[in-house]
């Protein structure tokens, strides 16, 4: 009993250590000496539409020790010749070191992320691309939700419409209203004669 739980134990272990790598592989390593940075999204899959942010964790190159002082640092997501500055905050009292600057993803597309100011005392200029963002339709279920760009699309041309249906209904209202003083006035031209 006790090789059956060892055995399912250390498969487990196995599994879990083959699979780290393969989340880890999804955010980009990169050296600003004397620092490494792991940028990536914080939930992966990244969603058009969906809450999530850039995950960034600091640490020294030398000794692997997490950075605490990058209240200087500013980071812009960029994408479609847009740029937006974000707030970045610790990830957690937990999590020394990781960083995150939430915002919502709103175009299918990859992502750049805009590394300025200072680490520490030492100044930062870098630039790194991220994973697309994709649509969440393929992860849908049921049924998949209209995008929101196809529902602003569709808002715009019911207000169209809405807007042509109050001008023809207000002509026809006027139209009518003459139409109806028009008569009264026959009808009273009519008894005079």
């Amino acid at each position: 009993m006790r090789s059956k739980i060892f055995g399912i134990a250390l498969s487990a272990a196995v599994v879990a250590a083959l699979a780290l790598p393969l989340v880890a592989a999804a955010h980009t390593q990169i050296t600003v000496s004397p620092y490494t940075l792991e940028v990536g999204w914080v939930d992966e899959p990244p969603l058009v539409g969906a809450k999530n942010g850039v995950s960034i964790g600091i640490v020294t190159t030398a000794d692997n020790k997490p950075v605490d002082n990058v209240s200087t640092l500013v980071v812009t997501i960029s994408t479609g010749g847009r740029d937006k500055q974000l707030e970045l905050g610790p990830a957690g009292e937990d999590t020394p070191g990781q960083y995150i600057a939430d915002f919502i993803p709103t175009v299918r597309g990859v992502y750049a992320v805009k590394l300025s100011g200072k680490i520490e005392s030492t100044d930062v200029n870098t630039s790194v691309d991220i994973e697309e963002a994709v649509d969440a339709a393929s992860l849908q279920f049921p049924e998949p939700l209209p995008d929101a760009a196809a529902l602003s699309q569709a808002l715009s041309q019911a207000q169209t419409s809405a807007s042509n249906a109050n001008s023809v209904a207000t002509i026809g209202i006027v139209l009518g209203v003459l139409g109806i003083l028009i008569g009264g006035f026959a009808v009273l031209r009519g008894r005079r004669a």
